[in-house]
C-alpha cells in the first residue's frame, strides 16, 4: 500500500517537474516576443517586413503633353530620397568595415557637400547607435538614384548594403510658367486624396493622361516601402496616353514676353492672348498674364476661356452683321452721329476723343468705332419698329450667342439681356450696340472673328490635335464645324469690307502694314461700377482680327485689363496684334517663302548653338544644306563650310559649366535649369557672356549670369 502511495507521489512530482517546465518554456517565449515587440520594435519590423506580403495598387505612368513639334510641356518626374538602414539583416560587421571607406570616398566625390573624412564619421557614428534610417540625400533625380544604387555597399541591396529609397513623383512643365493654365494642374483632390488633374488640360483629359491602375501583389521592404514581386502581376496596368497639342511653344514663348512687356509698360491689371489658326481651329498660343503690383508675372486663371466681360467695340461687328443680314442697312448708308454726344433714355453714350463726326456712311461708322452711329442703327431699325425680338434672334442665329466648345474646362455660355432679364432696361439695346450689356469671353469672341475669316464657317477652338499610345495615334481631332455658314456671303463680303477698313482708315491704322493686310476690330470699355451705377473710369482694351486679309491663316485677339495709361484698343492691344502678326509672318513660309539661297552665301545660323530640332527648323526655313542631320543628340554647335552647315554633338556633364555662347535664352535656361543651377538674364538676344566659365565645377543652386545681345 505504501510502495503504491510512493509511486503515485512519483508520478505527481515528475508530472509537477514538466508542466513547470512546459510553463517556463512558454513564458520564455512569451518575453521574448514582447522584448522584440515593445523593446526593439523597429528591429522587429525591419525582419518581418522583407516576408510581409500583400496585393496592391500598381500605379500606372500618367502620360506626357506635347507642343505641336513635340516638345514637353507637361510630364511626370520621379524624385528620391535615399537613406541607410546601417543595422540591416545581413549588414555584418566585416560587410560594413569592408566597404565604408569606399562608400565615404563615393559619397564625398557625388555630392561635394562633405569631406570623405566627414562622411566616414556619419557612418559610423549612425552604425554605433544602431540608426535604421540614415539620410543620405532628398529629391536626387532618376540618373542619379541609378548611379548612387551602384556605389561600394549600397550595391549589396537593401539587406547586406543597407540601401533604402523612397519614390516620389512630381508634375513638371519643363517650359516653366508657358501656358501654364492651359496645359493645367495636377495634384491631390482634397476630398478624396487622389491625385488627378486639376485644371486645364490635365483636367480634361484626367482619364486619357491618368491610364488604368493594376494589381499585383508586393512585398514590403524596409523603409516601409512596397516593390512588386516578380511574376505577381495579377491585373496588367495601362500607362497614360500622350497628348499631342497644336501649341507651338516658340511662339507661345514670344507671346508671353509680348505681352508682359505691354503689361509692364502700361502698369495694366492683366491681359490675355489667343492665336488661332483659321481653317482648323487649333489654337497655336494662348497666353494669360496677371501682373503683380512689384511688376512680376504668373498665369493665376484661364482669362482668355472663362471671363465673361462686357466686350465694348469689338461687338460692334456681329451687331453690324445683324443688321446687314436683316437688310435693315447697307454699307453706304447715312448715319448722322451729330457731336458725337446723345442721352439715351437717361443715358449718355459719347463718341471716343469727344470726335463730332457728323453725317458719314455705315461703313465709317464702323471703322472710326463710332458709339453713336451703332447705336442709331439699332435704335432706327429694331427699337423704333418694334423688333427687339428680332434683332436679339439675328445675333444668335449668326452664332455670337453660343458656346465654342474648347477642350478646356471653365467656359461659360455668352450672355446677351433679352427684355426677360431682371437688369433689361429702355437703354439696354443702344447698349448692346456698342458692347455693353453684354458678357463674352475672348475665347468665345475670337471664334466668331475667326468664322467671318473662314468664309462664314465657324469652327470649334481645339488645343488638342491627337492622343498617342507609344507614339502611335490612337485618336485623332480633326477641324469640327460648328457652323457652316453663320450668314449670308454677301454680308460676309461686307464684313471683311469694314474690318479691313478699320486697319487702312480707322482706329487701327497705326498698325498697318505694307508687307501683309491685316483686318480687325478695335475695342475699348469702361468698368461699371454697379454700386454707384456709373462707370468707374477703368478701362478694358482689346484688338480682334486675322490676317492676310486676303487668304486669313491665322486670327488673334488681344485684351489688355485696367492699364493705367493708353487705354484705348488702338494704343494697348492692338500693337501686341501687329508684333504677334508679324513674328508668325517671319516665321511661317507659306506667308514669307524663303528667298533662295545660292550654295556660296551659306552663312550659319546667328543660333549657333542650340537645340537640335529648333535648329533643324531654322536650317529648312533657310534651305540652308545640313551635314550630319540625323546625328542623336538634343544639343548641338554649328559649323559654316563651303556648301553646307556641320551639326555637331555638344555634351552636357553634370556638376559641369556647359559652355552657352550663341544660345537662345531659353535653351540656355533650361539647360541650366536641368544642372539645378539659377539664372540671371541681362538683355535680348543670345548668350555672349556667361559669369561662370565653361568647364567649371558647379553645385546646385548656384547662380548663373548671362549677358545676350
Amino acid at each position: 500500500m505504501s510502495e503504491r502511495s510512493n509511486i503515485k507521489e512519483q508520478i505527481k512530482t515528475r508530472s509537477f517537474i514538466v508542466y513547470m517546465v512546459f510553463v517556463l518554456f512558454v513564458a520564455y517565449l512569451l518575453l521574448k516576443l514582447s522584448i522584440l515587440l515593445f523593446i526593439n520594435n523597429d528591429e522587429w519590423k525591419q525582419k518581418i517586413s522583407p516576408i510581409a506580403v500583400a496585393l496592391k495598387e500598381s500605379k500606372p505612368s500618367r502620360g506626357n503633353i506635347y507642343d505641336v513639334n513635340g516638345k514637353l510641356l507637361a510630364t511626370s518626374v520621379s524624385f528620391f530620397d535615399i537613406h541607410m538602414d546601417t543595422r540591416a539583416g545581413g549588414l555584418t560587421d566585416e560587410i560594413f568595415n569592408k566597404n565604408v571607406d569606399s562608400l565615404a570616398y563615393y559619397l564625398s566625390n557625388f555630392f561635394k557637400d562633405k569631406t570623405k573624412n566627414e562622411y566616414k564619421r556619419m557612418l559610423v557614428k549612425a552604425r554605433k547607435k544602431g540608426k535604421r534610417y540614415l539620410e543620405i540625400a532628398k529629391r536626387v533625380t532618376y540618373d542619379e538614384y541609378i548611379e548612387i544604387k551602384e556605389f561600394p555597399l549600397f550595391r549589396l541591396n537593401s539587406n547586406k548594403g543597407g540601401f533604402l529609397s523612397k519614390k516620389t513623383t512630381i508634375r513638371q512643365q519643363p517650359f516653366k510658367g508657358l501656358a501654364k493654365r492651359t496645359i493645367g494642374l495636377f495634384g491631390e483632390d482634397r476630398a478624396t486624396g487622389i491625385k488627378q488633374g486639376k485644371a486645364g488640360l490635365e483636367y480634361t483629359y484626367n482619364r486619357e493622361l491618368g491610364g488604368r491602375a493594376g494589381k499585383a501583389y508586393m512585398k514590403k521592404i524596409a523603409g516601409g516601402n512596397w516593390t512588386e514581386i516578380k511574376g505577381g502581376e495579377v491585373l496588367e496596368k495601362e500607362n497614360g496616353l500622350d497628348l499631342i497639342t497644336a501649341i507651338d511653344i516658340n511662339l507661345q514663348d514670344y507671346v508671353d514676353n509680348i505681352l508682359k512687356k505691354q503689361l509692364s509698360k502700361l502698369k495694366a491689371e492683366y491681359g490675355s492672348v489667343v492665336v488661332m489658326e483659321v481653317k482648323t481651329g487649333y489654337i497655336k498660343a494662348i497666353a494669360n498674364i496677371k501682373r503683380y503690383p512689384n511688376n512680376t508675372f504668373g498665369e493665376v486663371l484661364n482669362y482668355a476661356v472663362g471671363e465673361n466681360l462686357a466686350p465694348g467695340s469689338t461687338f460692334k461687328l456681329p451687331v453690324l452683321m445683324a443688321a446687314l443680314e436683316d437688310g435693315f442697312v447697307d454699307l453706304d448708308d447715312i448715319i448722322d452721329t451729330g457731336n458725337g454726344h446723345i442721352v439715351y433714355h437717361g443715358v449718355p453714350v459719347d463718341d471716343a476723343g469727344n470726335h463730332a463726326f457728323g453725317k458719314i456712311p455705315v461703313w465709317e461708322v464702323f471703322a472710326k468705332s463710332s458709339n453713336v452711329g451703332m447705336l442709331k442703327i439699332v435704335d432706327d431699325n429694331y427699337v423704333k419698329k418694334g423688333r427687339i425680338e428680332r434683332f436679339l434672334k439675328q445675333l444668335n442665329s449668326i452664332g455670337i450667342g453660343d458656346i465654342s466648345g474648347v477642350d478646356i474646362y471653365g467656359e461659360n455660355k455668352p450672355t446677351i439681356k433679352t427684355p426677360q432679364h431682371i437688369d433689361w432696361a429702355p437703354s439696354t439695346p443702344g447698349m448692346i450696340a456698342h458692347g455693353y450689356e453684354v458678357r463674352i469671353s475672348p475665347l468665345q469672341l475670337l471664334t466668331f472673328y475667326n468664322a467671318v475669316a473662314n468664309d462664314g464657317v465657324m469652327v470649334k477652338p481645339q488645343i488638342v490635335t491627337r492622343i498617342e499610345k507609344d507614339g502611335l495615334t490612337v485618336k485623332e481631332y480633326k477641324p469640327i464645324e460648328l457652323n457652316p455658314l453663320i450668314c449670308s456671303k454677301e454680308t460676309l463680303k461686307k464684313a471683311k469690307r469694314v474690318l479691313r477698313a478699320v486697319v487702312e482708315e480707322g482706329t487701327a491704322k497705326a498698325i498697318n502694314t505694307k508687307q501683309y493686310k491685316i483686318s480687325g476690330k478695335t475695342g475699348t470699355t469702361e468698368y461699371y461700377d454697379a454700386k454707384l451705377r456709373t462707370h468707374n473710369g477703368q478701362y478694358r482694351a482689346s484688338f480682334a482680327g486675322f490676317f492676310p486679309s486676303d487668304n486669313p491663316k491665322y486670327s488673334i485677339i488681344v485684351v489688355i485689363n485696367r492699364p493705367q495709361t493708353d487705354y484705348y484698343g488702338a494704343l494697348a492691344a492692338a500693337p501686341v496684334f501687329k508684333k504677334i502678326a508679324d513674328e508668325i509672318f517671319k516665321r511661317d513660309r507659306e506667308l514669307n517663302p524663303p528667298k533662295e539661297v545660292k550654295t556660296n552665301q551659306i552663312k550659319t545660323p546667328l543660333s549657333k548653338n542650340g537645340n537640335l530640332q529648333d535648329l533643324k527648323i531654322v536650317l529648312e526655313e533657310t534651305s540652308t544644306s545640313v551635314k550630319n542631320s540625323d546625328i542623336k543628340t538634343k544639343w548641338v554647335e554649328t559649323e559654316a563650310q563651303k556648301e553646307n552647315v556641320v551639326l555637331k554633338r555638344k555634351n552636357i556633364e553634370k556638376n559641369i559649366m556647359p559652355d552657352l555662347k550663341y544660345m537662345g535664352a531659353k535653351d540656355a535656361v533650361y539647360i541650366l535649369e536641368k544642372l539645378g543651377l539659377q539664372a540671371q538674364i541681362n538683355g535680348r538676344g543670345f548668350v555672349v557672356n556667361q559669369s561662370i566659365v565653361a568647364g567649371d565645377e558647379v553645385k546646385k543652386g548656384m547662380k548663373v549670369k548671362l549677358e545676350l545681345n
